[in-house]
C-alpha cells in the first residue's frame, strides 16, 4: 500500500470515528430554541422567513430545506419583534424588542442600531412595520421612523408631541402625498411636502368616535382601519363604514397592491382586487405572505409553524404544514437534568404564585427534541389544566415510571410512560393552600431514595415532607421543626445519606437537614436541623431574604445558593454539631493587603451545578452565568447577554452532558448549550478516543482526549516516541491546542496518546491525524 493511500485509509477510519462525536467542538455553543409559535411571516423571492417565539428561520422553497438563525449566524439580537421585506432592495428588515435593526441580504447582515442606543426619556417599543418602494416605516412609542432602505439608515424622525411628552404611533400608511399614522390620539395626517418633524403641520382625521384604531392600510384607494371593538372600518372619501366584523381580527396586511388579508383566528379573510373574497381552508393564522407568481399562501400558524395553501379549483386549500425546525416544545426549561444521556427539562415557574405556563417535559435525545405525547388525554382524565410543570423523577429501575410535580395540581405518575394517576387532597396526604381547592396543590422536589422510595414536598402545607414508598403506600414523617412554608423547593441525598431541603422564601427561607438513620419510619433515631440564618468561618451571621439551591460537589461538600452567594458546607458530618459554621470563600485581592472579597457576594444564585472536574457552574438571576474552579477562588468564565450567545442573564436551570461535557443553560427567553473542557470521570477506560479526528487544517479550536478516568496522566507523542504535550485530564477529558512547546503547529501526521490512571494501575493508549 502506497504512503497516500495508506494516509487515506488513516482518514477514513478516523472520520468514521469522530461522527459519533458531539455536535459541537469543546468552547463553542449552539442554540435550542423553540419555534412552537410562529407569529410572523414574509415570502422573499425563494425564501420564506418565520419569526416563532421571538426566533427567526427560513424554508427554502424550491428545495423545503429549513436554516434558523440567531446570534451565532450573525443576528443582532435574540428577540424579534417584527420582519419585513423589501423587494428593491432584496433585504429583509428585522426588528428586535429593544429597537435594534438588522437588514438581512445575500451580502449579509447590516446593524443599525440607532434606535436602541437612542438616549430619550420615553418609549423607544416598535409597535409596526410597512413597506413602501424603498422607504420602511417604523411606527414607535417616540413617533414614526422613515428608513432608507438602500443607505439602511433612518432618514427622519417625526416626534408627534399631540399630548404632554411623546405621542406613541402604532400603525402608517402612506396615501399620495399624506401619511396617515394611528396614533393614541387619534388619526393623524401630514403631507410629505411639508417639515413634518414639525408636530403642528400634522392634522387631525375624523373617525369613528368611540372607537380606537390599531392598525392602517390603503387598499384600492381606500382606507382600511382595524378598532379594538374586531371592526374593519372603510373610508372612500368622508365617511368611516363597517367593512368586516370579527372579534378574533389580530392585523390586517397588503400584498402586491392586489389582495387585501385579514387574520382572524381560523379564518383567513381575502379580498382581490374587485373586492371579492377568495375561498380558503380554516387554518390558524397570525400573518400572512404571498407569492403571486406561484398563487400560494405562506401562513404563520402558531403551533403548527409554517403552513402553505395552493389555489386549487378555485380555493385555497392546505399544501403542506407543521413546517418548523426539530427544538424543544416550549422556551422554558425550569428544572433540568440528565440521565443515561439524556437531557430532561420540565416546563413550567412559581415564585410565590404560579406562572401559568402550560406543563410539558422537554426531552433531548439523539440530537432530536421530543415532548410529553397525549397532554389531551391527560386533562380529560384528571378535568384539570397541565401547568407548572415544576420537576421530574424518574425510577432509577425504570425510565418509563416516573412522576411530575405541579405548582398547583399535585404529583402525576406515569408507568409505561402512559399516565396512570393523579395524586391530589382526595387520594394522598398531599394538602392544598386554599382548601377545597384543587389548583393549589403545590408540589415540589420530588426525589426517589437509595430504596427506590419517592420523596416530595408540600407547600403551604402543615405536613411538608411526604413519601411513597415502593409499595404504592404514603408514609408522613412529622418533625415538629419542620416548617410549613409557601415555597419549598428541592431534596437532595448526599454520600451520608443525608437529607438537605431548602425553602426558598416568604418569612420562612432556610435548609433544613435530616438524618433518618436509614429507617424511614422510625424518627426517634432521627437528626434535623433548621438553618433560617448562616453564620460564617468568622463568625458573621446572615439571613439570606431567598434561599435557591443545594448541590453536592464531587468531594462531598454541599453549596447554597441564596440572595446573598454563596455558602458552603464543607464537611456535612458536622451539621448538627452546635458548634457547627458555613463557609464563604473569600478570593484575596492581592493589592499588597490581607483584604479579600466574598465569592459572589449579594448575588442572586438560582442554581448550582458541578461539572466533571468539579468546577461549579452557577446560574444567577440577572448577572449571567460564572464557572469558578473547585475550590471557588477563580473564575474561569463568566457568560453574559453581552458577551456570549445567552440571550437572556437570568438563569433557571444547568444541566451537563457527562460524557461530553456540553452544558445546557435554560433562561427565561429560551436554551443555549455550551461545550465545556471537563466530562464525568469513566470507572475503566473502555472508550477512549480523540476529536476532531482527523484534525483539519481549517479547524483551530482544542484537540480533546476524551473517555479517561478521573485525573489521567497523559502524553501526547509523535510516532517518534518524542513527548509533545503532558499533563491530567479535566475529569474525564484532557485538552490540547495543537501546538509544541515551542509555539508551532504540529507537523502533519499520526499522533499517539498515552493514559495512565492516577494511581497507575490501569493504562489505554488511542492515536489521531494532524492534517496541515
Amino acid at each position: 500500500m502506497s504512503l497516500i493511500k495508506k494516509m487515506f485509509f488513516f482518514i477514513f477510519i478516523f472520520f468514521q470515528v469522530t461522527t459519533a462525536s458531539s455536535k459541537i467542538a469543546i468552547g463553542e455553543w449552539r442554540t435550542h430554541f423553540s419555534y412552537d409559535s410562529a407569529d410572523k411571516v414574509v415570502f422573499a423571492d425563494n425564501k420564506v422567513y418565520v419569526v416563532a417565539n421571538g426566533k427567526l428561520y427560513s424554508y427554502l422553497t424550491n428545495k423545503g430545506t429549513l436554516e434558523t438563525y440567531s446570534v451565532l449566524t450573525g443576528l443582532s439580537g435574540h428577540n424579534i419583534s417584527f420582519i419585513s421585506w423589501c423587494k428593491i432592495e432584496k433585504t429583509l428588515v428585522i426588528i428586535y424588542s429593544d429597537g435594534n435593526i438588522d437588514f438581512l441580504n445575500d451580502s449579509g447582515i447590516f446593524n443599525l442600531p440607532d434606535l436602541k442606543n437612542k438616549v430619550i426619556e420615553a418609549d423607544k417599543t416598535v409597535y409596526g412595520i410597512r413597506m413602501e418602494g424603498s422607504k420602511a416605516y417604523l411606527s414607535t412609542g417616540i413617533g414614526l421612523l422613515l428608513i432608507d432602505m438602500k443607505k439602511r439608515e433612518i432618514e427622519e424622525t417625526y416626534y408627534l408631541n399631540f399630548s404632554s411628552g411623546s405621542t406613541p404611533v402604532y400603525d402608517a400608511a402612506v396615501w399620495g402625498d399624506s401619511i396617515i399614522v394611528v396614533t393614541k390620539s387619534g388619526l393623524y395626517s401630514g403631507n410629505t411636502t411639508s417639515n413634518l418633524v414639525d408636530a403642528s403641520l400634522w392634522s387631525p382625521v375624523t373617525f369613528v368616535s368611540g372607537a380606537n384604531a390599531t392598525e392602517i392600510v390603503r387598499f384600492n384607494n381606500e382606507l382600511f382601519v382595524l378598532a379594538g371593538n374586531g371592526n374593519i372600518y372603510k373610508n372612500d372619501t368622508s365617511n368611516w363604514t363597517i367593512f368586516l366584523s370579527d372579534p378574533n381580527i389580530s392585523s390586517i396586511s397588503v400584498q402586491d397592491s392586489s389582495f387585501l388579508f385579514i387574520c382572524a383566528g381560523t379564518n383567513l379573510y381575502m379580498y382581490n382586487s374587485k373586492m371579492q373574497l377568495q375561498n380558503i381552508d380554516p387554518v390558524q393564522n397570525y400573518s400572512i405572505s404571498m407569492n403571486a407568481d406561484s398563487d400560494l399562501l405562506y401562513v404563520a400558524s402558531g403551533e403548527r409553524g409554517l403552513s402553505i395553501l395552493s389555489n386549487i379549483n378555485a380555493k385555497y386549500a392546505i399544501l403542506k404544514d407543521s413546517i418548523l425546525p426539530n427544538g424543544p416544545a416550549q422556551s422554558t426549561a425550569w428544572n433540568a437534568f440528565f440521565k443515561d444521556g439524556v437531557y430532561y427539562a420540565t416546563v413550567g415557574g412559581r415564585w410565590g404564585d404560579r406562572y401559568f405556563y402550560k406543563g410539558d417535559i422537554l426531552v433531548y435525545k439523539d440530537e432530536k427534541w421530543s415532548n410529553l405525547q397525549n397532554k389531551e388525554y391527560i386533562t380529560n382524565k384528571t378535568g384539570l389544566p397541565l401547568e407548572d410543570f415544576i420537576n421530574l423523577a424518574i425510577d432509577p429501575s425504570d425510565n418509563k415510571h416516573y412522576f411530575i410535580t405541579s405548582w398547583g395540581e399535585g404529583l402525576y405518575e406515569f408507568r409505561d410512560s402512559v399516565f396512570y394517576k393523579l395524586y391530589s387532597y382526595t387520594n394522598s396526604p398531599l394538602k392544598t393552600a386554599i382548601p377545597g381547592s384543587p389548583n393549589f396543590i403545590r408540589v415540589d422536589g420530588a426525589t426517589f431514595d437509595k430504596d427506590g422510595n419517592l420523596w416530595v414536598l408540600n407547600s403551604k402545607a402543615d405536613s411538608v415532607l411526604h413519601i411513597l414508598k415502593k409499595d404504592g403506600t404514603w408514609y408522613t414523617p412529622f418533625y415538629s421543626n419542620l416548617p410549613n412554608a409557601a415555597t419549598w423547593n428541592s431534596i437532595l441525598f448526599n454520600k451520608n445519606n443525608q437529607v438537605w431541603m431548602n425553602s426558598v422564601r416568604e418569612g420562612k427561607p432556610g435548609i433544613y437537614v435530616l438524618d433518618y438513620n436509614n429507617t424511614l419510619e422510625q424518627t426517634d433515631d432521627d437528626k434535623t436541623r433548621w438553618f433560617f440564618s448562616f453564620t460564617d468561618q468568622d463568625g458573621i451571621t446572615l439571613s439570606p431574604q431567598y434561599v435557591l439551591c443545594v448541590t453536592e460537589d464531587l468531594n462531598g461538600e454541599i453549596w447554597i445558593g441564596t440572595i446573598d452567594g454563596p455558602f458552603i458546607v464543607t464537611d456535612p458530618s458536622d451539621v448538627f454539631n452546635s458548634d457547627f459554621s458555613f463557609t464563604r470563600v473569600k478570593i484575596p485581592r492581592n493589592d499588597g493587603t490581607d483584604n479579600a472579597d466574598y465569592l459572589l457576594n449579594n448575588v442572586w444564585i438560582n442554581c448550582i451545578t458541578v461539572d466533571g472536574g468539579n468546577r461549579k457552574w452557577i446560574g444567577t438571576n440577572g448577572y449571567g452565568v460564572y464557572l469558578i474552579s473547585a475550590d471557588g477562588l477563580n473564575t474561569i468564565h463568566h457568560f453574559t447577554a453581552d458577551n456570549s450567545p445567552l440571550p437572556s442573564d437570568y438563569i433557571w436551570s444547568i444541566a451537563i452532558h457527562p460524557e461530553t461535557g456540553e452544558v445546557f443553560l435554560g433562561t427565561d427567553q429560551g436554551l443555549v448549550s455550551y461545550r465545556s473542557d471537563a466530562t464525568q470521570g469513566a470507572e475503566a477506560y473502555s472508550n477512549v478516543h480523540v476529536f476532531p479526528n482527523p484534525v483539519k487544517p481549517t479547524y483551530t479550536g482544542l484537540i480533546t482526549v476524551t473517555g479517561l478516568m478521573e485525573s489521567t496522566q497523559i502524553k501526547i507523542t509523535d510516532l517518534s516516541g518524542n513527548v509533545i504535550i503532558a499533563g491530567t485530564s479535566l475529569g474525564g477529558q484532557f485538552t490540547w491546542n495543537g501546538y509544541t512547546k515551542r509555539g508551532k503547529r504540529a507537523a502533519s501526521g499520526v499522533y499517539l496518546v498515552f493514559c495512565v490512571s492516577e494511581d497507575g494501575t490501569e493504562y489505554q493508549t488511542c492515536k489521531f491525524m494532524i492534517i496541515n
